[in-house]
């Protein structure tokens, strides 16, 4: 399967940027399943954490509120070429989804 992070670097006012878009798999839960007649659990990012080099920046819990395909931005100053920004998320099933992007020009 896909990493369901998609992450995006851009440059504005001299402080860069952070993109995160989660892709699916979020499901609503709410379309009955063939085999059971019943609907399904839904399926949704439950938390993520961005890190800086190792370091943990940003940490937050998420909900089956959100929609379908969140797009988060963050801002940052001292940024330097090299630098790794790593995202990772788990859905409310248990699965961990990582992504990372390197700072190829701050």
């Amino acid at each position: 399967m896909a990493v369901p992070i998609k992450l995006l670097l851009h440059q504005n006012d001299g402080r860069l940027e952070l993109e995160v878009r989660l892709l699916p798999p979020k499901d609503p839960g709410d379309v009955p399943s063939r085999a059971a007649g019943s609907p399904r659990l839904p399926v949704f990012m439950r938390s993520m954490v961005i890190q800086l080099n190792g370091k943990t920046l940003v940490e937050g819990q998420l909900s089956a509120s959100i929609s379908r395909n969140p797009i988060f931005r963050f801002m940052f100053t001292d940024i330097r070429r090299g630098d790794r920004f790593t995202v990772d998320c788990t859905d409310n099933n248990g699965t961990e989804f990582r992504s990372e992007i390197v700072v190829a020009n701050p």
